[in-house]
């Protein structure tokens, strides 16, 4: 969005100025209609002195104009340019200290993405004045305390009810704490126009439609895709059948489960469509031989590895030899990741597949040497850092998930906390591998099946609660979700 400021004023010519009476008068459009709604009339703008704040002192100059009773609490003392022109015609009442008084709606103007620190001082006290002052809470372009591109809120933040995001929506709003403090976002285009560029972009269910296409009569399983899940150990056996289960759910055609033989037992007659393969073992993990291995890569056409498997050589290996032969979709997930960063990622540079690795932060930091904590820091750029350099499709999980070639970079925002739950990302690895088994490109793949996942989770959700929806309940929801893309692509 800098970029599109910069190229709207310097090279299309709209004066700056110009562009922030424009989101001033956004934001209290839709000021206005909250305050109408409740039949209110009484407003706070809270204004820094950099751009952002300029657009609070528009907003609250119109809404005046408007018939409302707004007022300004001034935080700066300098101010830039444009935020002075457009503060001295406002006529209305000004306050330095916070004023006592009650205000049905506080527009939220302090800092906006330009943030770099932790507000300090009368700023994080104006910022614990917004959020106790038990109004309904505005935020301009984005929550001050937040930062635009990670979502970390720093030690003082707003918390909003609403957000009227300028231009196109900041990742910032998605990411991390960004969906816990942004309420409602609300975007506003007030004609900035964007430059030739890489962003990041949101699917909606009819642009995902075209993953799921009615089935002609005239097909077979065959047509379908092979899914293959090579999962489970002693320790974790839970996860292969999360996996296989979703697979199934997700339409592959044919969906096999390799698991250590020992498991076999155990699995036998769970899902009565499922094909098991015992793969051999060592103390109840895989245990890498050639043979097995190559079988597993002729028949599938993409193939979910690590979920419940334990760290160790032999899965590392396994991967490293379906890395040289295996000819489909490869996907990564849970010790499949961990056993590339115990013994060499590497090994990710040359490869005969295609491949999508889904980390959780930890599961990542542990990728390219750091923390969870830095790993949400790096945002959309370390992800998307790091799949250029490996040559992969990155789905890095999290509130909001980022998919990424390191070249096209999505956000899926579906789903919610009851994902926050064990399971989950095997129920996600068995979706992908369903998909990519039909031959979808793998950053689609990855995008379907995190919307899949989300939507089927919030269906769960529902049904259930937050807290006591389980990974095969999301499974249950996977029919309905898949449902919604179906109706979508009828729709458009």
């Amino acid at each position: 969005m800098r970029a599109a400021d910069k190229y709207t004023i310097e090279t299309l010519g709209v004066p700056s100025e110009e562009l922030m009476e424009r989101a001033g008068r956004a934001i209290a459009d839709e000021a206005e209609k909250v305050l109408s709604a409740a039949g209110k009339k009484r407003v706070l703008a809270v204004c820094g002195g950099g751009n952002n704040g300029g657009d609070g002192y528009v907003a609250a100059r119109i809404l005046g104009e408007h018939g409302f009773s707004a007022e300004v609490m001034e935080l700066a003392e300098k101010f830039s340019d444009d935020c002075a022109a457009v503060r001295a015609r406002f006529t209305g009442k000004r306050h330095t200290v916070f004023p006592k008084e009650e205000y049905d709606l506080v527009i939220d103007a302090v800092f906006g993405t330009g943030l770099k620190s932790a507000p300090e001082g009368k700023f994080a006290a104006a910022i614990a004045k917004i959020n106790a002052s038990g109004a309904f809470v505005l935020s301009a372009d984005i929550p001050s305390g937040l930062n635009g591109d990670t979502g970390i809120a720093g030690s003082a933040a707003v918390r909003a009810d609403e957000t009227v995001t300028i231009g196109e929506v900041k990742t910032g709003l998605y990411l991390n704490d960004g969906a816990d403090f942004c309420g409602k976002i609300v975007r506003a285009d007030i004609g900035i126009s964007l430059p030739p560029a890489n962003y990041a972009v949101r699917f909606a269910a009819a642009d995902l439609a075209d993953v799921f296409p009615p089935k002609r009569h005239n097909t077979n399983k065959g047509n379908y895709g092979r899914a293959g899940i090579m999962a489970g150990s002693l320790a974790y056996s839970g996860a292969a059948l999360l996996s296989a289960g979703a697979a199934l759910r997700a339409g592959a055609g044919y969906t096999r489960l390799y698991c250590p033989v020992c498991l076999i037992p155990f699995y036998a007659g769970k899902f009565p469509e499922l094909i098991l393969t015992a793969m051999p073992e060592e103390g109840g993990a895989l245990r890498f031989e050639e043979e097995a291995v190559r079988r597993a890569a002729e028949e599938c056409d993409a193939l979910a590895v690590g979920m419940g498997c334990g760290v160790s050589r032999g899965l590392y290996d396994s991967i490293a030899y379906l890395l040289s032969v295996f000819k489909g979709t490869l996907i990564l997930d849970a010790d499949a990741l961990n056993s590339l960063a115990a013994y060499g990622a590497d090994v990710l540079r040359e490869k005969a597949c295609r491949v999508i690795l889904t980390p959780h932060p930890k599961e990542f930091s542990r990728l390219v040497g750091g923390t969870p904590e830095s790993v949400c820091r790096g945002g959309v750029a370390a992800a998307a850092e790091f799949a250029a350099e490996y040559g992969v499709t990155l789905l890095l999980k999290g509130s909001r998930t980022i998919v990424t070639s390191g070249k096209n970079t999505a956000v899926v925002c579906e789903g919610g906390p009851a994902l926050a739950r064990g399971g989950s990302g095997d129920v996600l690895s068995g979706i992908i591998a369903a998909i990519a088994a039909r031959g979808v490109p793998s950053v689609r793949a990855a995008v379907a099946g995190a919307h899949l996942l989300g939507r089927a989770g919030a269906l769960a959700a529902k049904r259930y609660n937050e807290y006591s929806t389980l990974a095969s309940d999301v499974i249950a929801m996977l029919p309905a979700a898949v449902g919604e893309l179906l109706a979508a692509g009828k729709e458009r």
